[in-house]
């Protein structure tokens, strides 16, 4: 009976903590401006549409990216039924109380607000009027970066978008009206990336937060992707070390009875790849996995060891047998997996190439269908009402 009592007693302690939380996440947000809520009980869809204006630079080592956008947001609006723009309080209105969660620093910040312009889809007799906030900023944004498949790779700068109210007051949704852009003449980072020609914008189903967070937040997503020019690391350090490794088969040369000689031709190349990986990687992204680029430095290295534990060991042979019971055999091994290990990764390579390239195809075509879409549909939106809230 008393441990009865207990359960009940936590159970209502626990009740009572979470309406606390509840009424501390609900009000205790530090804001400049004081938010008003809303009387009418509806659920508010934010129409979001996103125009990237620049892109600057790309840091893989950082995480972070440079990025200048333009954000307008319209929502239905009843309290601005009858009202003219020019006798609005804006201070007085309902805001989205929106801000950007994955921005390291910001630049610029500048907000605007005004009555929007008429949707297709008002009701004609009694057409409720659109607010609309316009935000046009400039900052740094840090976004996950995956470099598995490095330098053919392509990477997802993701804006995230979201809003202080939670979810059973506000949601967003893509505006249907008019498409998401990017500006890629305005691209500064062209001599390492390829800035693609779409924007994929879209809300993400949040999950409540297992650390005592009550309430789900809304959360938009919007993605430009970029994809890197391989050219210039395989000009530069993939071909640097297909050059250095076959130069190993030199130290054959060398009459066997010099081992010394012969260590000396091939430690020298293997001193020279170190030195060369240890200066390339100052400008390579620093990961705790290997790329694909680093697997294949990293066989040379082990090649260059191979042919000096080779020339090695060839000194323990008697000189008129050491060619054809060693040297031969060992080089004819040596020779055949250097041309099967290059074979492998220039096939790879030219996989992974196009491979990228139709993945970006692909999210190009979609997202001219969908400005074919908007564009067809000349506006209307299947998300514009309001509903009561949840």
């Amino acid at each position: 009976m008393a441990s009865g009592d207990n359960m009940e007693a936590v159970a209502a302690s626990m009740n009572r903590m979470e309406k606390l939380l509840e009424k501390i996440e609900d009000n205790g947000r530090t804001e400049d401006v004081v938010h008003k809520k809303r009387t009418d009980g509806h659920k508010v869809y934010c129409r979001m549409r996103v125009n990237i204006i620049t892109i600057g630079d790309i840091d893989t080592i950082r995480e972070e990216f440079t990025c200048e956008l333009a954000l307008t947001v319209k929502w239905k609006e009843p309290a601005l039924k009858g009202m003219k723009a020019e006798d609005i309080d804006w201070g007085e209105q309902w805001d989205p109380r929106i801000y950007f969660f994955n921005a390291v620093s910001t630049d610029k910040y500048e907000v605007k607000r005004r009555l929007g312009l008429k949707s297709p889809d008002d009701d004609e007799d009694d057409p409720v009027p659109d607010a609309q906030l316009s935000i046009r900023m400039k900052g740094v944004f840090k976004s996950t970066m995956k470099l598995n498949e490095f330098p053919f790779d392509y990477q997802n700068l993701t804006i995230k978008i979201m809003s202080d109210w939670p979810r059973k007051v506000t949601e967003f949704c893509k505006d249907m009206s008019q498409k998401d852009s990017v500006r890629t003449d305005t691209f500064t980072g062209e001599q390492e990336w390829e800035l693609q020609k779409h924007v994929s914008a879209h809300q993400v189903e949040e999950e409540k937060m297992t650390s005592g967070a009550v309430n789900a937040y809304p959360l938009y997503n919007v993605v430009v992707n970029v994809k890197r020019k391989a050219s210039y690391y395989m000009w530069n350090v993939a071909l640097i070390m297909f050059l250095i490794t076959p130069l190993a088969f030199t130290s054959y040369a060398v009459s066997a009875d010099a081992p010394e000689d012969r260590l000396s031709v091939t430690l020298t190349l293997l001193l020279t790849a170190v030195a060369f990986k240890f200066v390339v990687s100052q400008s390579l992204p620093n990961t705790s996995y290997q790329t694909l680029l680093d697997y294949y430095v990293l066989w040379c290295m082990m090649f260059l060891c191979l042919v000096v534990v080779q020339n090695a060991v060839a000194s323990l042979f008697s000189s008129d047998k050491v060619w054809e019971h060693f040297d031969l055999p060992s080089l004819c091994v040596l020779g055949g997996l250097t041309v099967l290990v290059n074979i492998i990764f220039i096939i790879i390579s030219c996989y992974k190439s196009r491979k990228v390239g139709h993945q970006m195809q692909q999210a190009t075509s979609k997202y001219n269908d969908l400005c074919e879409e908007i564009k067809s549909n000349k506006g209307r939106s299947r998300n514009y009402k309001v509903g009561p809230m949840k």
